[in-house]
């Protein structure tokens, strides 16, 4: 219950940044998404095969929130420049969701991992995804 309503809470933040472009929303609808998702799996004893592709989708959302904050119709666009931002994204993506796939097969494997240290190694997951991404985009 508790998890549905951090979620509600998460997409309503998120709309209404979208709504005024306020690009300091995004990151707190993500934190309330992914606090949402995390308490709902809290009781749950068994890793879940979603988690990695649920991550990739709040990364997904949040990469587009922010690209469409940023946009300026008064503004052109080149066709090379939009192209070449969302095929990174679209890497991006893949690849964190890939390395997800493979740091879930690892807490599968191991015994003893309770929700602490899955929560210390997916923030390490996606801050290293965040550091691959500020490398390719300078």
């Amino acid at each position: 219950m508790l998890g549905d309503v951090a979620c509600g809470a998460g997409l309503v933040v998120l709309l209404v940044g979208l709504a005024v472009r306020l690009p300091l929303t995004v990151p707190w609808a993500i934190v309330l998404t992914a606090t949402g998702y995390l308490t709902g799996r809290a009781e749950r004893h068994h890793v879940d095969g979603w988690a990695a592709v649920v991550g990739g989708a709040l990364l997904l959302a949040s990469e587009l929130a922010a690209w469409s904050i940023d946009h300026d119709r008064r503004l052109t666009t080149e066709s090379r420049v939009v192209v070449r931002q969302a095929s990174t994204i679209a890497a991006l993506v893949v690849v964190a969701v890939l390395v997800g796939f493979v740091l879930i097969g690892a807490s599968g494997i191991s015994t003893g991992a309770d929700l602490l240290v899955t929560a210390m190694g997916v923030a390490a997951a996606v801050a290293a995804v965040a550091l691959i991404q500020r490398l390719v985009r300078s």
